[in-house]
């Protein structure tokens, strides 16, 4: 197996946002987490664990027609949560405060980042959702970068409820 990846089977909704709620209690400000998978994958129900893992109280959308949105958290600064679904031209990328939740002063969860490839070259946790069944979605985490790395680590040793596939 190769250790900067792991796939994880999720049965249910429920199932992939507390898999989320166990992501973000591990965030720091400067992660990145890139979410891909199709529309209804489930990008936003795993967004609204991290968040909350996090330790927001917000209720987590889609930003998917503001592009961003920014959960202040009571001890550990800010989380953005992108939606560039609507990006149809990478010049429009710089009117939407991208950079600016880039910047380090938040962990920034990005849904649809292949419409910005330069966030490929960022170190990340890149986390691609693939329905499996009706209910069921595989969740496949690759790390890229030291911290992605300790952080997929971090992610295997507290995740409890899922099956690895």
């Amino acid at each position: 197996m190769d250790s900067s990846k792991l796939t994880y089977n999720m049965t249910e909704i429920a199932q992939t946002i507390a898999f989320g709620l166990c992501i973000g209690a591990l965030l720091i400000p400067s992660d990145l987490i890139l979410l891909s998978g199709g529309l209804g994958a489930g990008k936003t129900h795993l967004s609204k664990g991290i968040v909350a893992g996090m330790g927001s109280r917000d209720i987590v959308t889609s930003p998917t027609y503001i592009f961003i949105n920014e959960y202040r958290l009571p001890a550990r600064g800010v989380a953005y949560h992108a939606d560039l679904y609507r990006i149809e031209d990478p010049n429009e990328l710089a009117s939407i405060g991208l950079d600016d939740a880039l910047n380090g002063h938040g962990a920034c969860i990005i849904e649809w980042p292949e419409r910005d490839p330069s966030l490929a070259t960022l170190p990340h946790l890149a986390i691609t959702l693939t329905p499996n069944a009706a209910t069921s979605r595989l969740l496949t985490l690759q790390a890229h970068g030291p911290r992605a790395f300790l952080l997929l680590r971090e992610i295997q040793a507290t995740w409890q409820q899922g099956d690895t596939v």
